[in-house]
């Protein structure tokens, strides 16, 4: 049995051969080496220089398996610098045109970093750790460039790019940086993997098409966002991504075409901060707790989100809208959808503890929908507080959104709060499309009252949640009313300041006005023998 390392001393007396069977020094494996023709540079590790003569490591070079990096001296144990090892593994990866290269799971790699991943080279980590010294970048893309490894970081966009390489099953730990990658795109992902005591978990720039599946990210994070995606980003898709710190994820710099499935954000200040333009941006199932701005949107230029199936539990703000426009306007906007999400425990007052878990304060999460600007058009179904029908008291909505009390309307018979978008402007509302039947009493988000105090000639007025627009208002109204003598019904259309009754065979008068900026509608000239009706209906903006 001859190990590598005596063979290939500088001072072996064993006789040189055209194959030879050697134990490897690091892994305890067998390896076939063979001699072979002069190289131009020998890495001393597949490729060997024994005093002059030259040898190939068959066992390594002929096989299609993940490449152990313990072959290239990575000793895992925690203490010793894996860098230079691990570098040296994917750098012959690199010169023969990529290839996989394998960790022990149950070792632990120092990395004083940053060690390279390049095109067509993954790692397969089999959970193992790598750990940093606090202030290192573990790994970073890079490409080959006059035999050695260089960061692809001042690269044009259109080169350099890294495409089917992946990184899964791998615990980051102890540093400043743990990815930081650029073009890091088609074909690449990563998968199953775990930050911890990790400053920023990862620096994305200009990655395109990449898939991130399976990741957690908990520890402190000194103010700054754990998951980073700086610059162009377009056509990523995550799932299960989750952190569990005072910041979680920055999209900055452009991002288009992104799809978030069931992310998870805890504990913190912010779980979503959004910048510039953010277009196509899908937020499905998200999963907020304890935390006090969940998704931000105050800074976006021009964006598109749609945002569904998510539940909002001990969240101060669920959802923060765009910017007012500066003096003399902004161009842009924000549009798209908020539907099907849930937000619980309004209010609700969760302890603060120090490091020897003592309490010593209590936050109180509101639960607040900060939406008032006129440049957010988003779309929004929203359920309404439950109780009377009252929206919370300190929800902030602004004037275009005129947001008051649902009346007794119960939750499941509400929908669609918001402002709704027209070709010609925008009509601000609080309730559009099918308010569902009316109920006996009541006209669901309208008020009513009796005007006049004559039996002979009274009337009902109804006062709607609708801005009265001369020119962008179409609204369909359909009215029971039932008095001493009779019932009758009430309906037609709005367009605008027009009214198109179609009140076949009823005496009386319907009109419309415009009552401190709402619609309002009126039905006069009932003649019975008291004061006393039942209405019910429905009044609805068209859209």
């Amino acid at each position: 049995m001859i190990f590598t390392n005596e063979f290939f001393s500088s001072s072996s007396n064993i006789a040189d051969t055209a194959k030879i069977e050697l134990i490897d020094e690091f892994t305890y494996e067998t390896h076939i080496y063979e001699q072979i023709a002069t190289v131009d540079n020998p890495d001393g590790i597949v490729h060997r220089n024994r005093n002059g003569v030259y040898y190939l490591n068959k066992t390594v070079s002929e096989s299609s398996e993940p490449l152990d990096v313990g072959i290239f001296g990575a000793k895992g144990n925690g203490v010793a610098d894996d860098t230079e090892s691990i570098n040296k593994a994917v750098l012959y990866l690199t010169k023969i045109g990529g290839g996989v290269l394998s960790f022990n799971g149950t070792n632990i790699y120092s990395v004083s970093g940053p060690i390279f991943i390049t095109n067509k080279v993954s790692f397969h980590c089999n959970g193992a750790t790598f750990r940093g010294n606090g202030t290192n970048t573990i790994l970073k893309t890079a490409y080959l460039l006059n035999n050695n490894l260089i960061s692809n970081h001042q690269t044009p966009t259109e080169t350099q790019v890294i495409t089917f390489s992946k990184i899964k099953d791998a615990d980051f730990a102890k540093c400043a940086v743990g990815l930081d990658f650029y073009n890091f795109c088609h074909g690449s992902s990563l998968e199953n993997i775990k930050f911890t005591e990790c400053e920023v978990s990862w620096k994305f720039l200009n990655c395109f098409y990449t898939s991130i599946k399976n990741v957690m990210s908990s520890g402190s994070n000194s103010g700054k966002y754990a998951y980073q995606f700086l610059g162009q980003n377009n056509a990523l898709l995550l799932e299960r991504v989750s952190a569990t710190k005072d910041f979680g994820f920055l999209f900055q710099g452009g991002t288009t075409a992104t799809t978030l499935i069931s992310p998870t954000v805890e504990g913190g200040q912010t779980g979503f901060k959004f910048k510039d333009d953010c277009l196509g941006i899908v937020i499905k199932g998200i999963y907020a707790e304890a935390i006090f701005n969940a998704i931000d949107l105050f800074d976006v230029q021009y964006g598109n989100f749609e945002i569904t199936g998510g539940y909002f539990n001990y969240v101060d703000k669920p959802l923060i809208g765009v910017k007012a426009p500066a003096s003399g306007g902004v161009n842009g906007q924000i549009t798209g959808e908020w539907q099907n999400n849930t937000i619980v425990n309004i209010g609700g007052i969760l302890p603060i503890k120090d490091q020897n878990n003592v309490i010593i304060g209590y936050n109180t999460y509101n639960g607040l929908m900060d939406i008032s600007q006129p440049r957010n058009y988003i779309h929004y179904s929203l359920p309404t507080y439950e109780g009377d029908g009252s929206l919370p008291a300190n929800w902030i909505v602004g004037d275009h959104n005129i947001i008051s009390s649902y009346g007794q309307i119960k939750a499941t018979d509400t929908k669609a709060i918001g402002n709704v978008k027209r070709q010609f402007g925008v009509i601000p509302v609080t309730r559009s499309g099918d308010v569902g039947e009316g109920i006996s009493g009541h006209i669901p988000d309208c008020t009513h009252e009796l005007i006049g105090s004559d039996p002979s000639n009274f009337g009902i007025k109804i006062k709607t949640k609708i801005k009265y627009q001369e020119y962008m208002m179409f609204v369909k109204y359909h009215i029971y009313v039932a008095t001493y003598s009779r019932g009758r019904w009430f309906y037609g259309d709005i367009f605008g300041k027009n009214l198109s009754t179609r009140d076949v065979g009823n005496s009386q008068v319907t009109s419309i006005e415009n009552e401190n900026g709402f619609l309002v509608i009126k039905i006069t000239g009932f003649n019975e023998p008291n004061l006393n009706y039942i209405i019910q209906g429905n009044v609805q903006l068209i859209v």
